[in-house]
């Protein structure tokens, strides 16, 4: 009997060692490899000017209104301050005024910046272009709804004298079309939301110099209306009706002339 348990322990313990072969042949005691991943690699960074704030066209720039950004430095815009080329930007960027509106977060260009003795009205105008100013009231400025930075439709009404026994008529006529409002008395695109506009005003218009000549002979002969253009209708290159002759007709020594604008 005893000899019969010690056979069966045997054969257990050799199946035993017959598996722990099998699996040791199968490669079982290999365990799973570890990966191990290298920390990502961080993007350098650069301190960037930017606006600290919304910045309109024509805002005088004070020290508040920058502010420095981390800014990647594989995406820096082109042109841009950084820090480590100029720390005092800040300092010396104070005091000019906006060619452009810039919005909160973007990057600041000096050459969006105007550094100039003469007034803001002539810093602001572009090459070729001329201020004019216009008296104007508000039921003729659309209830005084148009604001800096408008585009308008300028109209004369005049009264042109009857021939013989007729009656005197009172006319209009569109006389320029898509100009642009530069100021209300003296508020500006920069500062329309912190002055009140009067409803007597003068609209400072720019212009051409055959523009500027057909608005001062305007205002001489009658009254000037701004009609507002829709912001679909305000695009630099917007049609405009090309089949309307423009311009101011005048008498001089009986003589019926007009001034039109090319």
């Amino acid at each position: 009997m005893k000899f019969a348990r010690i056979f069966v322990l045997a054969i257990a313990v050799a199946a035993g060692f017959i598996a722990f072969r099998m699996v040791m042949m199968s490669g079982g005691n290999q365990s799973e490899p570890v990966v191990v991943q290298a920390p990502p690699k961080t993007q350098a960074e650069s301190e960037v000017l930017v606006a600290a704030k919304d910045i309109a066209l024509g805002s005088k720039l004070t020290e508040d209104d920058f502010s420095w950004g981390e800014w990647p430095e594989s995406s820096i815009p082109k042109g841009s301050v950084t820090k480590e080329s100029d720390p005092t930007a800040k300092e010396k960027y104070s005091g000019r005024i906006a060619r452009a509106p810039i919005f909160a977060g973007e990057p600041i260009r000096p050459e969006r910046l105007i550094s100039t003795d003469k007034g803001f009205m002539a810093a602001i105008l572009p090459k070729g272009k001329r201020a004019i100013a216009v008296s104007v009231e508000a039921e003729t400025t659309a209830g005084g709804f148009i604001l800096p930075g408008d585009k308008v439709d300028l109209i004369l009404t005049r009264k042109v004298k009857g021939k013989g026994n007729e009656e005197d008529v009172v006319v209009s006529e569109t006389i320029l079309e898509n100009v642009r409002v530069l100021a209300i008395d003296t508020t500006t695109a920069g500062e329309k939301d912190q002055k009140t506009l009067s409803p007597k005003r003068t609209a400072t218009l720019e212009l051409t110099l055959p523009q500027s000549e057909v608005v001062a002979l305007a205002q001489q002969v009658g009254t000037i209306a701004l009609a507002l253009r829709s912001a679909q209708d305000s695009a630099d290159d917007a049609d405009s009706d090309t089949g309307r002759r423009r311009g101011v007709s005048y008498v001089k020594y009986g003589v019926t002339s007009q001034v039109g604008v090319k």
